[in-house]
């Protein structure tokens, strides 16, 4: 007998089905991850909406401790909606709402949660409100208010308008197998992505759509600067070798995804030898599939170690509730989540969060704790310096677009042709060396944040075709005879 009508359409369309479910997949979560009640309340319930970078599990996590810990000290039942989206597109979306505030006096939002320092100092600051925490749980949450020069909770306000909630870090997620069959060994350093034998095996995030992807890549040129420093070399010339060694490790990208949160999932299946990912989604990955497929690192004395803050949104419709969530995701009881293991005394449920907590104390015992470093006294980070980071981190994505996401491919081939000719050591330490400075990216930078999108459309499109330029005279260069 011949094979069923369905089995013969679906071996014949399978290829074209599979990739429509990929084509539709991102689109279909977006639905469901846009706005999604993940607790059940009775009718009587406050519901506290919050719009987070956080993953499911971390929401679903607080929100049923704080359910539990409102109920039982003030008698009323919580329900939470949650608004989930990439850092960059929650700072959309609080902007498109910004523009009815005035008539209604109120974004609907009341927390925004997760997506770095820079977002709630810098870019959601217009859409915050401060907040003055119990004195007693400020002085046990932060004893001391920085971190490796880094502030962990807003030091320009009094009340401050964001509180850092956990701490995050950036590293390389590793596939062992994938780096047997290259012949590498595990790698230990950001330069280590640049070698030439990672060609096409390097997943990283668009800095444009991720913060966390920008604080990875701002890492590796704030250390080289600081490096130019320690050598009495100027600042300008270090950071023009930081962006050199991010545009060597991107001649080596497979892609660049929409969101740091994929990257160590496109690893771990075996599309990609090593990518840069920040701490908990390499450590999530690496304990669900093994630590002898899986890796992660975070380069010593080259990682930035960040505040991951809350806030309370302007206009908050439950401004009491808000402040309650607020307070108990920095007192000890919130702090214990991110990295008690799950199901044990204090822990999560079901899930390993796997973030590091804020709070000091906490890493005092270390039983039942997941990861056990402690990042206040064995970061083994460096300064971060904001006059370093400052400029250069409302550039850096637009920078990296122009540079290597827009022409990968010409980027990609010109690393090609230069180790295949017989001056690759030259013309590969050109390509290492960004073409201008910091104060020719500086400039830039003021000039297309001034500009109308139109305009800036028009500049990435310039900029793109300089670096093509460029690219195309190395390759002349590397096949010259």
């Amino acid at each position: 007998m011949g094979q069923p009508p369905v089995v013969l359409f679906m071996r014949r369309y399978f290829a074209g089905i599979l990739f429509l479910l990929v084509l539709v997949t991102p689109f279909v979560l977006r639905l469901v991850m846009g706005a999604s009640t993940t607790t059940a309340a009775g009718s009587d319930a406050v519901k506290l909406v919050i719009i987070t970078a956080h993953a499911e599990g971390v929401r679903r996590e607080f929100a049923e401790a704080f359910r539990k810990y409102h109920k039982e000290k003030f008698g009323t039942d919580v329900a939470f909606d949650y608004i989930a989206y990439q850092s960059e597109e929650l700072r959309r979306y609080l902007t498109d709402k910004n523009e009815f505030y005035d008539k209604k006096k109120t974004l609907d939002v009341d927390i925004a949660w997760g997506g770095g320092d820079y977002l709630f100092d810098q870019q959601l600051k217009p859409f915050l409100q401060p907040v003055a925490i119990d004195a007693a749980l400020m002085k046990e949450a932060f004893p001391s208010p920085m971190l490796n020069g880094l502030p962990l909770y807003d030091l320009k306000n009094k009340p401050p308008y964001w509180f850092g909630a956990a701490l995050s870090g950036f590293g390389i997620t590793f596939n062992r197998d994938v780096l047997r069959y290259l012949n590498l060994p595990d790698p230990k350093t950001w330069s280590d992505l640049s070698d030439f034998k990672y060609s096409t095996w390097v997943i990283l995030a668009d800095p444009t759509r991720s913060n966390s992807a920008k604080q990875a890549f701002m890492a590796i040129v704030e250390r080289a600067m600081a490096d130019a420093h320690d050598h009495h070399e100027s600042e300008d010339v270090g950071w023009a070798r930081g962006m050199g060694m991010v545009r060597l490790i991107c001649s080596n990208a497979r892609m660049f995804t929409d969101g740091s949160s994929t990257v160590p999932g496109y690893i771990a299946s075996g599309d990609g030898a090593a990518g840069m990912t920040i701490d908990y989604y390499g450590r999530t990955q690496v304990e669900a599939v093994g630590g002898n497929r899986l890796g992660y690192v975070q380069p010593v004395g080259a990682t930035i170690i960040n505040p991951d803050p809350i806030a309370m949104v302007k206009g908050a419709p439950h401004r009491e509730v808000a402040k309650q969530f607020i307070e108990f995701v920095l007192s000890r009881d919130g702090q214990m989540l991110w990295d008690k293991r799950a199901g044990t005394p204090g822990g999560p449920q079901t899930t390993n969060l796997r973030r590091l907590p804020i709070m000091p104390s906490i890493y005092k015992d270390t039983r039942d704790l997941v990861d056990t470093d402690d990042p206040f006294t064995s970061s083994g980070g460096f300064n971060k310096s904001p006059a370093r980071e400052d400029p250069t981190f409302r550039i850096i994505g637009e920078l990296i677009q122009a540079s290597c996401i827009n022409c990968l491919d010409e980027l990609c081939e010109t690393r090609r042709e230069i180790m295949a000719s017989p001056h690759a050591k030259e013309l590969d330490a050109k390509l290492r060396m960004f073409p201008f400075d910091q104060a020719e990216g500086n400039r830039r930078m003021v000039k297309y944040l001034r500009a109308k999108p139109v305009d800036q459309l028009a500049m990435m499109r310039q900029w793109t075709a300089e670096f093509q330029d460029e690219y195309k005279h190395l390759r002349e260069q590397a096949n010259a005879k």
